[in-house]
């Protein structure tokens, strides 16, 4: 894996200020957590039957863990002590 690759996994969000960076991290966590809603409805038919619970409950589980990817995400993406992602510039 090169080095440009090894940042665009563990690279930050572009900007020149915190809070350019927050923005730019804020909006990538938005959009992580919208891909993780858009999962969680066609994942918890095939998790309801996998695990005998309900459909309802198995979307809940699964926007809990969106929640938690987002989170992340915002953190991987604020995270100072990572060089900026040359790929998102």
């Amino acid at each position: 894996m090169t080095n440009d690759n090894v940042l665009r996994v563990f690279g930050r969000s572009p900007g020149g200020s915190f809070a350019e960076v927050a923005r730019k991290a804020s909006l990538r966590a938005l959009k992580t957590l919208i891909q993780g809603i858009a999962a969680a409805f066609p994942a918890a038919g095939a998790g309801a039957a996998i695990l005998s619970i309900g459909y309802w409950e198995t979307v809940g589980y699964s926007l809990l863990a969106a929640v938690i990817t987002a989170f992340v995400s915002f953190l991987n993406n604020i995270a100072t002590f990572l060089p900026q992602d040359p790929g998102q510039q």
